[in-house]
């Protein structure tokens, strides 16, 4: 039971330590004391809001810059969403706002699912709090506009926010019929037969190199498909697949299939071991499939875990939805607009070397790293606000697994502005 409790703290701690160490340069000291959003009883102040947006900012443009490449010049926060006047600093905006306020009925849900939070997590958070007012200067608290009660306040949201959707989750009826989750495993060969970069030539040595593919298939049903390509022509792609094997579970879109129509419905057909008896040609590619087994265990196995995942997902959402409508919110919209969020401020988040303690449930450091907020020229754009943007509110959350693998402070220094 002790594990269970460290673990909850923890994974409020990490997800948070990683704004308590950050920096950025702002115009214009603003006051996070005012309320900026009141849901049903519970009052919000400006700065709360300030924090998440920050953290969901640093996290953006982390995940940018990690799989997309960005450098300092990246440009995300400005530009207009598709089919929308609004940016995507401006939806940012409105996200993280969204975000405080199902945390915050999340707080008010949580004994009708026996949530709390622990004397232990109680004295965990405001250590958090204490350590991230230290680990910060005072330029980087007064853009953020938090004092240490603030911040105590949004760690004790993500920790309800934490806890609350494994609750809710697992109040999840999730029944499931085979036919939705169950794949098939099966080994296929393809040749191109249409495209700009073929030739006549080409196209014709194609189909020739599959046919002869097909053909020794014939003779030996059970032949390595791999190994058999590479010996006819390296410009045939050989391999194994899965896809559903039933056309109940087959959402070609969500499961990210590449495979046409013609061949699952091929495939269908198809005893498991057996040969298609033709070859499968498309407008642009020509197919000789086999099916190997009806029921791939590994592909059904995590094609099921998936769907589980997605339904539980749903059903936490239709929750938190619902208490929204059925809520009394109020947002202070002028003070919320203070909150700007474009190209030309950043927050970036720095990891240093974790230091776990198995026995006691950790507390970042404020020694770890103080980020200082370097100032560059003055961009064209000037705001009298705290920049601030954000990325989805479910981000901002660390599981159990993060949990266990990171157990770590983490601090941030900033991009200054352009």
């Amino acid at each position: 039971m002790r594990n269970s409790v460290k673990k909850a703290a923890v994974t409020a701690l990490v997800c948070v330590t990683a704004a308590g160490m950050m920096a950025g340069c702002g115009n214009k000291k603003l006051d996070g004391t005012k309320i900026a959003v009141t849901v049903n009883k519970q009052e919000i102040p400006f700065g709360v809001v300030s924090l998440a947006a920050r953290m969901q900012q640093a996290q953006a443009e982390a995940m940018y810059k990690m799989y997309l490449g960005g450098g300092s010049d990246m440009s995300i926060w400005s530009t207009k969403m598709d089919d929308s006047d609004e940016t995507y600093g401006e939806n940012a905006v409105t996200t993280s706002v969204e975000t405080v306020e199902k945390m915050c009925l999340e707080k008010e849900h949580a004994s009708e699912y026996d949530v709390e939070i622990t004397d232990d997590e109680q004295k965990a958070l405001e250590e958090a709090a204490k350590n991230f007012m230290a680990a910060n200067s005072d330029e980087t608290i007064a853009e953020l506009a938090v004092d240490e009660d603030m911040v105590k306040t949004f760690l004790e949201l993500e920790t309800y926010d934490v806890k609350m959707k494994d609750a809710i989750e697992a109040k999840a009826d999730v029944k499931l019929d085979e036919k939705e989750y169950q794949q098939m495993s099966f080994s296929y060969a393809s040749a191109k037969v249409s495209g700009d970069d073929l030739s006549d030539d080409d196209i014709k040595k194609n189909k020739e190199n599959l046919q002869k593919f097909y053909d020794k298939v014939k003779e030996d049903p059970a032949a390595d498909f791999n190994t058999l390509g590479d010996k006819i022509s390296e410009d045939m792609t050989a391999t194994t697949g899965t896809c559903p094997t039933y056309e109940e579970g087959d959402d070609s879109a969500a499961n990210g299939t590449t495979y046409p129509d013609e061949v699952r419905t091929a495939l269908r057909k198809l005893d498991e071991g057996a040969l298609n008896e033709e070859i499968i040609k498309t407008d642009s590619v020509w197919y000789v499939v086999r099916l190997d087994s009806k029921n791939d265990k590994t592909a059904t196995e995590s094609k099921k875990e998936s769907l589980t995942n997605t339904k539980k997902d749903d059903f936490y959402n239709d929750t938190t939805d619902g208490w929204k409508k059925k809520a009394d919110i109020k947002e202070e919209k002028k003070l919320i607009k203070k909150i700007k969020i474009t190209d030309n401020h950043s927050f970036t988040i720095q990891t240093p070397t974790p230091t776990p303690d198995p026995d006691v449930t950790e507390t970042p450091t404020a020694d770890s790293a103080e980020a200082e907020a370097t100032e560059t020229p003055a961009a064209e754009e000037q705001t009298d606000v705290t920049e601030t943007p954000e990325t989805e509110g479910d981000s901002a959350k660390a599981d159990e697994e993060t949990a266990d693998s990171t157990e770590s402070e983490a601090a941030a220094t900033p991009e200054a502005e352009k």
